[in-house]
């Protein structure tokens, strides 16, 4: 078997159970092949990936015991990327020296000033992906710049970098190394470069390994009441296509294993059959764990996955309990679809009249109920995993969202506009 044919797997992220390279991982899973814990490495055969990464916030000494398997990987063709400040000795790489040290002014950013950091010349191919302004915030130490390696990021008038790339190892290995920290301060949700340089640099890894990811666009509505403004509603087709999406259309009792493995996106309307639902619940709940999406419309009575909760309506009067407001709009759901995009009609209640108790973690968008004691009328919510591949779940504990809002500029779009959130949340464009 040719090596092309042996590596199969695509890329490996190697952690050591931090936290902040566990939601690294969650945010840019779609450009990555497979979670593996450092202590089970000896049971990992790493010449089946294209690529291994070892991220930042790795404790110094954990590497250390593998260090032998790691360097036979690189010297046998495999591509590593390394993200140890100065914690890399174990890298057999001849003449290779870190030197401690960092940032002027760890405050730079606040200043208005410049951090002493510069592209080196000639400047690196991955920099056209990869701009200086997503490499600067901070770094552990620098490098010398030994013979085989080329300079990518380097401290101004130092000759010392930052960010080194080893293109062709003895034996066709190669490596990329840096002391910048981006997937610890990612994990944080600490430092928007550090982001913005993991946004960048997935999508570069994957083209320069040639490998081509399928983008999330397929969407399907779970056609679950014979009503024609219910059954196919044109206008959300039209707004998904014109989105990129590819809506399909599929009666309710056609759900299961075949059905989701052609989905990405699950649209259930308001009125469905609980029982039936629940009878899917074994897959539904694989569709999350491997990536998949749901859009839930719904005033459950009788819960029909386990992060379900009842139903409990606001208290009808005054009138004003079932206005719902917006109070987290980060991920530009109900932007542009003005004040009242509730209302179907001009009548507010059928939007929402009530909410569900949210699972732990979930993030709390609009409001219904008193303002003195609002209640979560739409939700959103990661499905937790151990390999952190867990999709996303939009609930709304209301009508069906196909007729909202019914004019204005943004008419007909919020479903298509859930759809959009939940793909970049999907591709890392957008965190949780």
């Amino acid at each position: 078997m040719d090596e092309a044919t042996k590596r199969l797997k695509g890329i490996a992220f190697i952690h050591w159970g931090n936290s902040w390279q566990l939601r690294s991982f969650q945010d840019f899973r779609h450009y990555i092949d497979d979670l593996i814990y450092i202590h089970d490495l000896p049971n990992v055969d790493l010449s089946a990936y294209h690529a291994v990464i070892m991220p930042d916030a790795m404790d110094a000494e954990a590497p250390r015991s593998h260090a032998r398997q790691l360097n036979t990987y690189l010297h046998d063709g495999g591509f590593l990327i390394v993200c140890l400040q100065g914690h890399a000795d174990w890298l057999d790489v001849p003449g290779l020296e870190w030197r401690p040290g960092n940032c002027r002014d760890w405050l730079w950013w606040t200043k208005g000033e410049k951090l002493e950091v510069r592209l080196s010349d000639p400047v690196h191919p991955i920099t056209a992906s990869l701009p200086m302004a997503h490499m600067s915030w901070h770094w552990g130490g620098s490098y010398n710049v030994p013979e085989g390696a080329r300079s990518i990021l380097e401290i101004d008038d130092s000759g010392r970098s930052l960010f080194l790339d080893f293109p062709m190892l003895p034996g066709g290995g190669r490596l990329l190394l840096t002391t910048l920290d981006p997937h610890s301060h990612n994990g944080q949700r600490f430092m928007p470069a550090t982001t913005r340089f993991l946004q960048s640099f997935y999508p570069w890894l994957n083209r320069e390994l040639g490998i081509e990811r399928r983008v999330p666009n397929r969407f399907t509505y779970l056609q679950c009441s014979h009503v024609p403004s219910e059954w196919h509603p044109e206008w959300i087709e039209r707004s998904l296509q014109e989105a990129g999406f590819e809506p399909l259309f599929a009666p309710l009792y056609d759900l299961g294993a075949d059905l989701l493995a052609k989905t990405d996106t699950l649209y259930i309307p308001s009125s469905h059959d609980e029982f039936f639902l629940k009878s899917q619940a074994d897959e539904l709940l694989a569709f999350l764990a491997r990536g998949g999406n749901l859009i839930i419309c719904a005033e459950p009575c009788q819960p029909w996955l386990p992060f379900m909760a009842p139903f409990q309506a606001v208290p009808p009067r005054p009138f004003t309990n079932i206005k719902v407001r917006i109070r987290d709009d980060r991920f530009g759901i109900f932007s542009g679809l003005g004040e009242n995009f509730d209302g179907w009609q001009g009548v507010f209640g059928q939007y929402a009249r009530g909410w569900t108790d949210m699972p732990p973690g979930a993030l709390w968008l609009t409001d219904v109920g008193t303002k003195e004691d609002p209640k979560p009328a739409d939700w959103i919510w990661r499905y937790p995993t151990t390999t952190g591949r867990g999709g996303f779940v939009f609930m709304h504990n209301g009508d069906n969202m196909t007729r909202y809002p019914d004019h204005g500029p943004g008419q007909e779009a919020l479903v298509t506009n859930i759809a959009l959130a939940v793909k970049r949340l999907s591709l890392g464009e957008m965190l949780f």
